[in-house]
C-alpha cells in the first residue's frame, strides 16, 4: 500500500485531523496510538499552529499496516508518531520549505532520513512549520505555553509540537542554532549531530558545511534509539565518558539572570556524573572569529544554492530579508568564501583539541527564554559555534517553577561522540528534571 497522500495546499491543514479510524477495542495498537496523536493535534494545533499539514489517511494506513505485522517483526520505533519540518521530502506531502515560492510543491519521493525512521515503524502524521528556507521569515507557530511568544525558529513548528506534547518526536535541521534554540525554548530536547552523521539528501539545504538534520524529542532516552536507526554503524564507537566541564559563555550577548541561574544549578547537579571536572573557557582567538566565519558561510551558501530561483521569482514571494542576505551573500568575493572555510576548518581543529577525549561540556543552550512575538527568534550565539565546528549538541529542559517559561542546558562533545553525548543526556535528565531548589534564585 503506498503512503503517499494527494494534498490540497489551500485547505485548513486541519480540516481532516480528526477524521481517524476507530480508536477503541476494534482497532490494533498502532492505530489507537496514531489516532490519540491525530487527535491531540485536533485538539490543540488551531491555535498553536505547528503544523503546515496533517495527513491522517497517510498516517492511518501505515499504522494498519503495522498492526497487521507479527510483534517478532516489530521495528525499534514501532508506532511511534513523528512530524516533520518542511523542509525534508516527504512523498505526496507538501515540500515548501516555509517559502511562498513553493506552496504548491508535493514531495516526488522521501527524504533517506524519514524513510529510514518509518522502516524502524515511526508513523509521519504530518509537516511542521519552518521559517523561510530556514533563515528568514518566522511562521505563525506560538510557544506552547504562552501564546504571545514564539518558540524559536527555524524548526518552530517541530520543537512547539514537541513541547505541547502533540507529538514525542519530530525532525528539525540546523544550520545555525535552529534546533537546540527552539527546544530549549518550548522544554524539549533538541539533538544536532556531528556534521555528516545524518543524511541531508532530500532535505533543502541554506549552507552546506553548516547544514545538518536532527531530532526534538520528548527524552533523551527517545533520541539514544532513535540515533540507533540512523546511524547503526556508529553505535560501536559510543568511548567511555572521561569528565564535564562547564563553559562559561563566549560571545558578548548578555545572558539573562535566570538563564545563568539554571546553567549554575546544572552543574551542581552532573559534577555528580563526571569521572573529572573542570571549568574553561572557549580559546579566545575562536571566540573573536567565529561568527564572521558562520556569516560568510550562511549568505554564501544561500547565494550559491538557491540566488537563481530567488531572483527569478515573482514579486512578493521573497522576503525582503532573505532577498537581503541573497545580496549579501553575492557581494561576496571567492577569495573570501576560500578564507572562511580555512577559518572553518582551523576552528574545527582547534576545539577538538580544546574539548578532551571523552569529554562533555556543559553550557548555556540560549541567553534568555522565549521572545515575545514580534520580536525575532532569539539570539544564535550559544548556538552557532558548534555548527561551525561540526561538534554535536543536544539540549536539555531544566526543571522550572509552575507559571514560568522553559530554560534549557547544551552539552557539546567532540565531533564523532555523538553516542556518548546521547548516553551522558540519558543520564544527565533525570538529574536536571529533578523539583527546583526553593532557594534557587
Amino acid at each position: 500500500m503506498s503512503l503517499s497522500e494527494p494534498a490540497c495546499l489551500n485547505r485548513d491543514p486541519h480540516a481532516a485531523a480528526s477524521t481517524t479510524a476507530p480508536c477503541g477495542d476494534t482497532a490494533g495498537a498502532a492505530v489507537r496510538a496514531v489516532g490519540a496523536a491525530l487527535e491531540r493535534i485536533a485538539r490543540r494545533d488551531r491555535s498553536l499552529r505547528a503544523f503546515v499539514h496533517v495527513a491522517p489517511a497517510r498516517a492511518l494506513a501505515h499504522a494498519a499496516q503495522l498492526d497487521r505485522l507479527a510483534p517478532v517483526a516489530h521495528g525499534p520505533l514501532h508506532a511511534l508518531p513523528l512530524a516533520v519540518k518542511e523542509v525534508f521530502e516527504v512523498q505526496g506531502l507538501p515540500w515548501s520549505a516555509g517559502s511562498a515560492l513553493y506552496r504548491e510543491r508535493l514531495g516526488s519521493a522521501t527524504a533517506p532520513m524519514v524513510a529510514a525512521l518509518e522502516r524502524a515503524g515511526a508513523v509521519v502524521l504530518g509537516i511542521t512549520a519552518s521559517s523561510e528556507f530556514a533563515i528568514a521569515q518566522l511562521p505563525p507557530t506560538t510557544h506552547p505555553l504562552d501564546p504571545l511568544r514564539g518558540p524559536g525558529a527555524s524548526s518552530s513548528g517541530s520543537a512547539a509540537a514537541v513541547g505541547a506534547g502533540l507529538v514525542p518526536l519530530a525532525l528539525g535541521t540546523q544550520t545555525l542554532g535552529s534546533i537546540i534554540r527552539p527546544a530549549a525554548y518550548c522544554g524539549a530536547v533538541g539533538f544536532k549531530p556531528s556534521h555528516a552523521r545524518y543524511p541531508m539528501l532530500g532535505v533543502v539545504p541554506l549552507s552546506e558545511s553548516l547544514d545538518d538534520p536532527g531530532l526534538i524529542a520528548d527524552s533523551a532516552a527517545r533520541l539514544c534509539a532513535v540515533d540507533e536507526v540512523l546511524a547503526p554503524a556508529a553505535q560501536a564507537s559510543a568511548g567511555a565518558l572521561t569528565g564535564v566541564c562547564l563553559v562559561a559563555p563566549w560571545f558578548p550577548e548578555a545572558v539573562a539572570p535566570a538563564v545563568r541561574a539554571a546553567l549554575g544549578e546544572a552543574a551542581a547537579r552532573l559534577r555528580g556524573l563526571a569521572p573529572a571536572w573542570r571549568e574553561t573557557s572557549v580559546p579566545p582567538w575562536v571566540a573573536a572569529r567565529e561568527q564572521q566565519l558562520v556569516d560568510t558561510l550562511l549568505v554564501r551558501g544561500l547565494a550559491r544554492l538557491h540566488g537563481e530561483a530567488l531572483r527569478a521569482a515573482p514579486p512578493g514571494m521573497v522576503s525582503a530579508r532573505l532577498l537581503r542576505l541573497l545580496g549579501e551573500g553575492e557581494a561576496l568575493p571567492a577569495s573570501r568564501m576560500a578564507a572562511a572555510r580555512r577559518g572553518q576548518q582551523a576552528v574545527a581543529e582547534a576545539l577538538h583539541e580544546w574539548l578532551r577525549p571523552g569529554e562533555v561540556a556543559v553550557t548555556v543552550a540560549t541567553v534568555d527564554v522565549a521572545p515575545l512575538l514580534g520580536h525575532g527568534s532569539g539570539s544564535r550565539a550559544p548556538q552557532r559555534l558548534w555548527s561551525l565546528a561540526g561538534m554535536p549538541a543536544l539540549c536539555l529542559p531544566m526543571a522550572v517553577r509552575a507559571g514560568t517559561l522553559p530554560i534549557g542546558i547544551q552539552l557539546v562533545a567532540r565531533r564523532g561522540e555523538d553516542r556518548l553525548l546521547l548516553e551522558f543526556a540519558a543520564r544527565a535528565q533525570a538529574l536536571l528534571a529533578a523539583p527546583v531548589p526553593r532557594d534557587l534564585p
